[in-house]
């Protein structure tokens, strides 16, 4: 941390200015040097960046138009504008909230922080440092939409009510946001309840984002959101956008009022995020005392000499299943460890993305695709695979050496990663995958049939990825969030396993369903290289062959894996 100007505003309520920006511009350093330092992260960045690009000149041409209608006298682009504004107004707001709930309303190093300097500093500069990174993301949509609309009505007055209303947006937004997310991160902290439900929140918004908007259920959800985003005061905002827009028929004292608002709503907004601030950063951390289990408590679990705090009923449960109380421990302390780290888990869910559409789809028509109970099956085995035994030595992190002295064999070790993740993923497959082939039109015994397969696909596909995750290892995590890491499969074993489990579920699919039989020929068969040929018997003859190569690597795969973990050591 850079040392802070000197100040003496100690003792008034708002923040020192020269601090904050000095904790603002520290933050937004560190902010782009972990961008930077993440591969992963900086390759979704660009290819986020390259698709955001690829619609601007859309964005320019669309509002281009709609300057041009109003300024020959036609106001009806007015309402549509309107809209897009406050709509843009509740979704940096929504931002706002999720920074302060999330990493960026934390502090690294708090004991020192708030001692140098006292917490009113530090939360102005966090507030400061959260507006300013989400300038990008308002200035250049809000900047090309403006400077379309300005070229199309022939005035650049237009872009003068919409700098306005961009700064107005992006500041009165974060402002009440911001303090919002701090205070509910106090309330979670000094709840039991809140802290113990707060993976199940997190999950159910995640799914909610990606629903909303992978789905195409953005325009519905504006749609019921419309009467509070056409009401003032958000009306006020779209006034102060277009009141320098010839034909908007903007009212100029909406426009007066939506600053004058800002105005207010700025300083009201940082002394908020003061006292929500320390509402959230000097609460004791609430937990129930059964979920005080650290990584570090995996190695004990896995010894035999008892189950982690937090899994002890778990661990109980699962004993009456185990012969062996160390691989109880292991799935124990992996389920827990699961539960309490879940972005652990979000590299399981990118599937889900590909099925968001498929769902909205099923929901619109009222029928499910006939490759849905595949789907199920597949992702049923991926996600298996990818949640625990795809880098079951990996994801120990410091606890790692303790696990692999502890007495604990390297049998009960891939037997509890199994475990962990064969027990709650199989029995939900079958069920997905059997009810998606009911749902297709199939008959009852293939429904079975179906949930039967997807079990043993998603056990053997579980063998499989432990083998893979105990020959390729990885060690070194990702920051998903600001002060927060995951440890994902490595890319080989990631890509391996991708593969392997696609081709065993198209290979079972080929041997025992005659339409997606066809279907895989259809797409096959024309694109083959070098002039080859392939009928349809001989799909069937490569997927058996497929299926017993597979089948065969299953046992292998076991023993590797096993051997893998026992004779594994630490250089």
């Amino acid at each position: 941390m850079e040392r802070a100007p000197p100040s003496s505003n100690r003792r008034g309520r708002f923040p020192s200015p020269s601090v904050s920006a000095t904790v603002a511009r520290v933050e937004l350093r560190r902010m782009f040097r972990r961008v930077r330092a993440q591969d992963v992260w900086l390759a979704l960045v660009v290819l986020g960046s390259l698709a955001a690009l690829a619609m601007l000149p859309i964005a320019f041409d669309a509002a281009s138009a709609w300057g041009a209608t109003l300024a020959s006298g036609d106001a009806a682009p007015a309402s549509t504008l309107s809209l897009l504004v406050a709509s843009g107004w509740v979704l940096v707001l929504a931002m706002g909230v999720v920074a302060g709930v999330g990493s960026y309303g934390e502090i690294d190093e708090p004991a020192g922080m708030l001692t140098v300097r006292p917490p009113k500093d530090v939360a102005g500069g966090l507030l400061l440092m959260n507006a300013v990174g989400y300038v990008p993301y308002v200035v250049v949509p809000f900047g090309v939409g403006f400077a379309g609309l300005a070229v199309g009505a022939g005035t650049p007055l237009v872009l003068l009510g919409g700098v306005a209303a961009t700064a107005a947006l992006l500041a009165s937004a974060m402002a009440i946001g911001y303090p919002v997310g701090l205070a509910l991160k106090g309330a979670i902290h000094r709840s039991k309840w809140l802290s113990r439900l707060k993976p199940v929140v997190g999950a159910v918004v995640v799914v909610a984002y990606f629903w909303v908007t992978f789905a195409g259920r953005l325009p519905a959800l504006v749609d019921a959101l419309e009467p509070v985003l056409r009401g003032p005061p958000l009306a006020w905002l779209s006034d102060l956008a277009l009141v320098t827009t010839p034909g908007a028929d903007a009212s100029p004292l909406g426009a007066a009022a939506a600053l004058g608002l800002s105005v207010i709503v700025v300083p009201v907004g940082t002394l908020a995020t003061v006292r929500a601030a320390e509402f959230a950063w000097f609460a004791d951390e609430q937990r129930d005392s059964g979920a005080e289990a650290e990584p570090g408590e995996g190695s004990s679990a896995a010894s035999g000499t008892g189950t982690p705090t937090g899994s002890t009923r778990l661990g109980d449960v699962l004993g009456l299943v185990c012969r062996r109380q160390g691989t109880a421990g292991v799935a124990a302390t992996t389920l827990v460890r699961a539960y309490r780290a879940p972005l652990q888990l979000l590299f399981a869910a990118v599937p889900l993305l590909f099925a968001l559409p498929m769902a909205e789809g099923a929901l619109a028509s009222g029928t499910v695709p006939s490759y849905a109970p595949w789907f199920a099956m597949l992702y049923g085995a991926w996600v298996a695979g990818v949640a625990a035994p795809l880098n079951l030595l990996g994801n120990q992190g410091a606890t790692l050496p303790g696990l692999l002295t502890s007495r604990a064999s390297g049998r009960e070790v891939v037997h509890g990663h199994l475990l962990a993740v064969v027990a709650p993923v199989a029995p939900v497959a079958a069920v997905l995958s059997g009810a998606a082939a009911r749902a297709t039109g199939r008959s009852t015994a293939e429904a079975v049939g179906f949930a039967g397969l997807a079990l043993v696909v998603v056990a053997g596909g579980a063998v499989v990825a432990a083998a893979l995750g105990a020959r390729f290892p990885r060690f070194d995590g990702i920051d998903v969030t600001a002060d927060r890491t995951a440890t994902p499969p490595s890319k080989v074993a990631f890509a391996l396993y991708s593969i392997l489990a696609s081709l065993g579920v198209s290979a079972a699919g080929v041997l025992t369903d005659e339409l997606y039989r066809v279907v895989i020929h259809s797409l096959l068969a024309p694109r083959l290289p070098f002039g080859l040929s392939l009928s349809v018997g001989g799909l069937e003859r490569v997927a058996l062959g497929v299926a017993i190569a597979l089948v065969a690597a299953v046992p292998v795969a076991y023993v590797l894996a096993v051997r893998r973990v026992s004779g594994y050591y630490i250089e």
